[in-house]
């Protein structure tokens, strides 16, 4: 099994992850976490927060709204520009970026194999090819496969062979050969890509699509309008074509259009003055962070969480200086790597960090790197680090008319008490711009769904009865053994303690057994009111070795159990997860062990390292 399926089939069944409105169908590309995996996200975005906010004192939180009116999104770009490039299968009537679809392949001999999702498809598939894509061209079919031999490629098109039938009238002069079997008939246009599900060259022109959703606040029902005003312009000769009746439809729904917001970004950007104004010890540079969930109308929704229209961004928008801004970026670059290399502990060389090409940089950018892992299917961007320049406040400022600027106080003062001194006026522009500027933006933006569906994938290992590594189907390691099949192989989700779902499994020896059902209660009931964590009672009926298998797979770094040992010398043992090992402590002991583990850079605590005493001769 691939670990993308197994780690899917495991947030199901433990309660990671469900299909949203699953009862009733499903919605496609839409996602609800369970109750680990709401723990999960919640932590991620926590260390996220912590590392952003409490660990720094230069920077603030802030919550924006979601729906946002459409002059904010003009005025960022998003409604003339926020799009992607669609393109359409002409088959599979599936729609993908092209941007994000793969080369042609051919097989072993040469061939381009369609592959249709079964047999009666793939025949339906045929028929479409020969009588509309590809007439008389050279075609088989073996079971769902659909194969078209190939003369040659060229730069833009791929040239097929005919098929035998038509060669032999062509060379005949028989009356039967047709337009069909003529060499314009048999030229494919290739762009350098496929369907990404079928392999099928045969493609509409790209297209551009524009990413996001619109809704209306307005107590009237939008489509009323549209009818209405539709009905009306139906009766003029001067409204009647298509483009006129769409711009009346579009204005008359204008005052009460809104968007879902496509990223926190601009929730920043327009309250930068209030929050400047209500803070006035902030000093650039300094930053205003967000978590909040943004919608994208994605042409196509993948690999589960990775990519969905409905997502959480963690964002920091970092105000500088112009001066200040390449060092900036500099620093927060190898700030996020930092944090990524904490939570990713077992596979580190599964993280970079891309720069972008010059063509891939907005208009705007002045540099811009992505933080990559490697998931089971490629390289994917969870992060992105930014340099804006002063595009953002500048555009609202324009816009709005109101001057997002900083003014540096203790720069403007000395100014002012030099001209004093000398009586001569600075009019240096140099001079004056350093004190007052609009600030450069670093940006800092993470998605919270990648980032849990890297860090898991990251945390995930199988292991057989030995502990040893067992390969994923698509894990190339060379460091695990390939025997899939080995029996009693279990999965062990190696998860940073401060990420895991729950932190500490406390269970009686004996499920039923009142005394040590009771003393596991108060063990659980501390920790929880100490520590502010998720604490389990495990208490299911079966054997401790199973119980400890069942929070190795969700992720629990350390399992607490007591047994009639306990009543007696008020000791328990503690397990961790990773190493398996098991310590007897004191019960008072517990909670100074957990805690220490959940510390960013942890203490080990004494009772686990100390050295048996020597017994005196």
């Amino acid at each position: 099994m691939s670990a993308m399926r197994h780690l899917l089939d495991l947030c199901k069944r433990r309660g990671f992850l469900f299909q949203s409105a699953e009862i009733h169908g499903g919605l496609r590309g839409a996602y609800d976490y369970g109750p680990l995996g709401v723990e999960l996200k919640r932590n991620v975005s926590q260390e996220w927060w912590n590392s952003m906010i409490y660990q720094r004192s230069d920077v603030v939180g802030i919550d924006t709204a979601i729906i946002t009116p459409p002059a904010v999104l003009k005025t960022s770009g998003h409604v003339d520009q926020f799009t992607d490039e669609m393109v359409d299968s002409r088959l599979s009537k599936e729609r993908f970026r092209p941007d994000k679809a793969p080369e042609l392949k051919l097989d072993a001999n040469g061939r381009i194999p369609i592959i249709a999702p079964d047999k009666n498809t793939a025949k339906a598939w045929e028929q479409e090819i020969r009588t509309q894509f590809a007439k008389g061209a050279a075609i088989t079919r073996n079971g769902k496969e659909i194969l078209l031999e190939v003369e040659r490629m060229e730069k833009d098109q791929i040239v097929l062979k005919k098929d035998a039938t038509n060669i032999a009238a062509e060379a005949s002069g028989s009356p039967q050969e047709s337009s069909t079997s003529s060499s314009s008939s048999l030229q494919i246009p290739y762009h350098g890509y496929v369907d990404p599900n079928s392999n099928s060259p045969f493609l509409t022109e790209s297209r551009p699509f524009n990413l996001m959703f619109k809704t209306y606040l307005d107590p009237i029902d939008p489509i009323d309008k549209v009818i209405t005003t539709a009905l009306d312009a139906q009766k003029s000769a001067l409204t009647s074509d298509l483009i006129n009746t769409r711009q009346l439809v579009d204005k008359v729904l204008y005052p009460s259009l809104t968007y879902l917001r496509p990223e926190t970004a601009q929730g920043v950007f327009i309250n930068f003055a209030t929050v400047q104004r209500s803070h006035p010890h902030l000093k650039v540079p300094f930053g205003i962070a967000q978590i909040g969930k943004s919608f994208r109308n994605e042409i196509r929704l993948e690999h589960a969480i990775f990519r969905t229209p409905e997502f959480e961004q963690m964002e920091l928008e970092y105000f500088v200086a112009p001066w200040q801004a390449d060092e900036q970026f500099l620093s927060w670059r190898k700030a996020r790597m930092d944090w990524w290399r904490t939570y990713t502990r077992n596979f580190k060389e599964r993280v970079r960090e891309r720069p972008h090409a010059q063509d891939e940089l907005a208009h705007y950018s002045r540099g811009c790197v992505d933080v990559e892992y490697l998931f089971p299917w490629g390289w994917g961007e969870v992060e992105g680090i930014a340099n804006r320049g002063d595009f953002d406040l500048s555009k609202h400022s324009e816009a709005t008319g109101i001057k997002l600027q900083y003014t540096d106080a203790i720069v403007m003062q000395e100014r002012q008490a030099r001209e004093k001194a000398t009586g001569v006026k600075e009019t240096s522009a140099e001079v004056l711009e350093k004190e007052r500027f609009t600030p450069h933006v670093v940006e800092s933006s993470c998605g919270l769904n990648r980032a849990m569906l890297a860090l898991m994938l990251d945390a995930m290992e199988m292991v057989d009865e030995q502990g040893r590594a067992v390969l994923f189907e698509d894990d190339t390691s060379s460091d695990n053994t390939k025997n899939k099949n080995s029996k009693g192989v279990r999965t062990i989700m190696k998860l940073h303690p401060r990420l895991a779902p729950v932190k500490v499994a406390v269970m009686p020896l004996i499920s039923n057994n009142k005394d040590l059902v009771e003393i596991c209660n108060k063990i659980t009931h501390d920790l929880q009111r100490e520590l502010q964590v998720n604490v389990a009672l495990e208490t299911q009926s079966t054997t401790i070795g199973k119980r400890y298998y069942r929070m190795d797979e969700i992720g629990t770094p350390w399992c607490v159990t007591v047994d009639f040992d306990t009543l007696q010398d008020r000791s328990v043992t503690i397990r961790e997860r990773d190493t398996g090992e098991q310590t007897r402590v004191p019960i008072e002991e517990v909670l100074d062990i957990v805690q220490d583990g959940l510390r960013l850079y942890p203490r080990r605590a004494k009772s686990l390292i100390q050295e048996p005493e020597m017994k005196s001769k």
